[in-house]
């Protein structure tokens, strides 16, 4: 099933039909009235005016990638995945940069991949030292973008304001939007609190085990001061090989660290303590509490993520777009990349129910827009595994932008065989956009000559040298370990097979 969420910059493609006993359906609508009840403000967005809501509308859009209000992520993440907010993008949409522009990475979206003619609009540079202020701040205080805006908005009556992630600069930037253009704002996220509660680790947790059961996670505890995570730490340091802290709102494995139990048994706790603290610190963890403290599963067989877009509730139930398999490196699991799942049905079956049963609370709760759920599937064999949530991410990601965009090149991303390539951190030959491009002139895709091929997600790891980001459209899985096989030998390290 396809359909249009609003704009025609981002096709929806439901893959995994879910249908849920009416038992289920009511113990979801009991757990929901219950938070609602416990926090009745949880999807308010009285505070920017009546004119923004939730929600998308035919018309413009702003679209923009801001990490600022994600803890610890903007600290560790590549500004020019800022970039990826253009993919998005169609004819007469606006996006919003805040580092140099690229043109040519522009151009190459409007005539190779033929996106549409977006607008981008390069917001004044933040002075050296000057702090890590949002997009969406830096927006409203930019007399000629937000005038631009505005305008956009003000002529068509209406404008669809696309975060990356649904938090309060946004909705505030969509608030006065509102108030200097008198249009319709629509904002395609969930209300701000409820965007913090559902990409917060704990509260995701909770959620978890109080809706799918306590085995739905791995043995996960809160820690509410030095003490009490030195404690934690040590006690299922006795007992698993491996124990993970997680600071809860923060974004993947930027805020992970994962120690070796061995390394920590015998400690004396206040000693445990002062170890735990420095290296939470090399993080850049602000010292803030509770903390998550949990076991890191070693035993995984798949680290799968549930694709879903969660509509208003009026419009039906969510939609599970699609389950991919994470590629993740490193003892803290960072992402650099994902491919369509190969567990077997019954499990990407599961996968999909579980999901959808956290996707209809969230909706239920007031939720809309781009969401995911990752999991790992921990043990030996999948006829003895155990399905184990671990968070929420309330927002778009690194598999989500890269799905639409397929779905709007081709029409639908599983007609392919697909893989993205998202590696950070690297040490590759820094070339031209220009050069990069020409060098893939007989593997790139291009729109309405072919259905295959290498696309290019981002310009700044190719520019500076410092990484990789292409989603691989391919016919089938030999293809798919050519193309990846070219862009080692053409963009790797230097030395690389």
């Amino acid at each position: 099933m396809v359909i249009d969420a609003g704009t025609q910059a981002l096709p929806i493609v439901g893959h995994v039909p879910v249908r849920l006993q009416q038992a289920e359906l009511d113990r979801i609508d009991r757990f929901a009235a219950k938070l609602l009840a416990s926090e009745p403000a949880l999807a308010s967005t009285d505070a920017f005016g009546a004119g923004v809501t939730a929600g998308l509308d035919d018309g413009p859009a702003l679209f923009f990638e801001d990490h600022a209000e994600i803890s610890l992520f903007e600290r560790r993440g590549d500004a020019s995945l800022q970039y990826r907010a253009l993919l998005l993008a169609g004819e007469g949409d606006l996006v919003l940069v805040g580092g140099g522009r690229s043109p040519a990475f522009e151009a190459y979206c409007r005539e190779v991949l033929e996106l549409g003619a977006a607008r981008v609009i390069a917001l004044e540079p933040v002075p050296r030292g000057a702090g890590q202020d949002s997009l969406a701040q830096r927006c409203a205080r930019d007399a000629d973008a937000l005038a631009t805006v505005v305008e956009t908005a003000r002529r068509h009556g209406r404008l669809n304001v696309v975060p990356y992630i649904g938090m309060g600069h946004a909705w505030a930037l969509a608030g006065r939007i509102a108030m200097q253009s008198g249009a319709r704002v629509r904002v395609a996220a969930p209300p701000p609190r409820l965007t913090r509660r559902v990409n917060d680790k704990l509260w995701f947790a909770s959620c978890v085990q109080q809706l799918l059961g306590r085995a739905a996670l791995p043995p996960s505890h809160h820690a509410f001061g030095p003490a009490a995570l030195a404690g934690r730490v040590a006690a299922l340091a006795r007992r698993h090989a491996r124990v993970v802290i997680k600071v809860p709102d923060s974004a993947g494995s930027a805020g992970n660290l994962v120690l070796e139990a061995e390394t920590l048994r015998g400690l004396r706790l206040r000693v445990l303590r002062r170890r735990l603290l420095r290296l939470l610190g090399n993080l850049g963890w602000n010292a803030g509490f509770p903390l998550m403290v949990g076991v890191w599963d070693c035993a995984v067989l798949g680290s799968p993520s549930v694709q879903l877009w969660i509509p208003r509730r009026e419009a039906g139930p969510p939609l599970v777009e699609g389950v991919f398999d994470q590629v993740v490196e490193g003892s803290g699991g960072e992402f650099v990349g994902a491919l369509p799942s190969v567990v077997p049905p019954a499990w990407r079956q599961r996968l999909a129910d579980e999901a959808m049963q956290l996707a209809l609370l969230f909706q239920r709760l007031g939720y809309f827009g781009r969401c995911s759920f990752d999991a790992v599937l921990a043990g030996e064999a999948f006829d003895t595994a155990a399905l184990h949530w671990i968070e929420c991410n309330g927002r778009w990601g690194g598999t989500s932008i890269p799905m639409t965009l397929a779905n709007r090149l081709i029409g639908d991303w599983a007609r392919r065989t697909l893989m993205i390539v998202q590696r950070a951190n690297l040490t590759n030959p820094a070339r031209e956009l220009s050069e990069a491009l020409h060098s893939l002139r007989g593997l790139l895709f291009r729109r309405r000559s072919t259905d295959t091929g290498v696309v290019l997600l981002t310009p700044g790891g190719l520019e500076r040298g410092t990484g990789l980001h292409f989603l691989l459209l391919s016919r089938d899985a030999a293809e798919l370990s050519d193309q990846a096989a070219a862009l080692e030998r053409l963009f790797g390290p230097p030395g690389a097979d």
